[in-house]
């Protein structure tokens, strides 16, 4: 696992951890997910990650690192979702605001329940996002800058794909 869920979610363009500067030959990868974003359906990407099994609910035992693992990928899903209702602001008449306890506090079952939870809660914020983007003109901080939502989704399926696979990496056999 990278020193950092954080950095592995959000390559940076510079030199960070084992990540390597980048060159002007290579695009910025906001620049392929705006590519991406002018064929893509944001709806479908929103079905599939709606469909996407979550790695806490396969039975399984797990590795003495989980805990800290699921801290780390909660905190990001939990700040991914902040990112989403900051893009909201005006907007999020009836959308609740979850309560969350501390991380540190939660045993691992608990960090089970809330990850659960709380992705539920992010796919929920998501749709919104998505709604709302239909009709105004919003956008979402992620990779440094502010993007549309049709370009923060695909962002977002890579960054929750990272996130699971991390959670993924400390199931016992694997």
């Amino acid at each position: 696992m990278p020193a950092s869920i954080g950095e592995a979610a959000h390559p940076a363009p510079v030199a960070c951890g084992r990540l390597s500067r980048m060159t002007a030959l290579q695009p910025h990868p906001l620049d392929l997910l705006r590519e991406e974003a002018r064929h893509a359906d944001p709806r479908a990407v929103q079905r599939d990650l709606n469909a996407r099994p979550l790695p806490t609910l396969a039975a399984g035992d797990w590795t003495a690192a989980a805990e800290e693992t699921l801290r780390d990928c909660t905190g990001m899903e939990r700040k991914i979702q902040m990112e989403m209702r900051i893009g909201l602001e005006g907007h999020l008449d009836g959308l609740p605001l979850r309560r969350t306890a501390p991380l540190a506090d939660m045993t691992l079952p608990e960090l089970l329940t809330e990850h659960a939870e709380g992705r539920r809660m992010l796919l929920r914020v998501l749709d919104r996002l998505l709604t709302v983007g239909e009709t105004h003109d919003i956008r979402a901080w992620t990779m440094g800058e502010e993007v549309p939502p049709a370009v923060y989704i695909l962002a977002l399926r890579g960054r929750l794909a990272r996130l699971d696979g991390f959670i993924a990496e400390e199931r016992v056999g694997n």
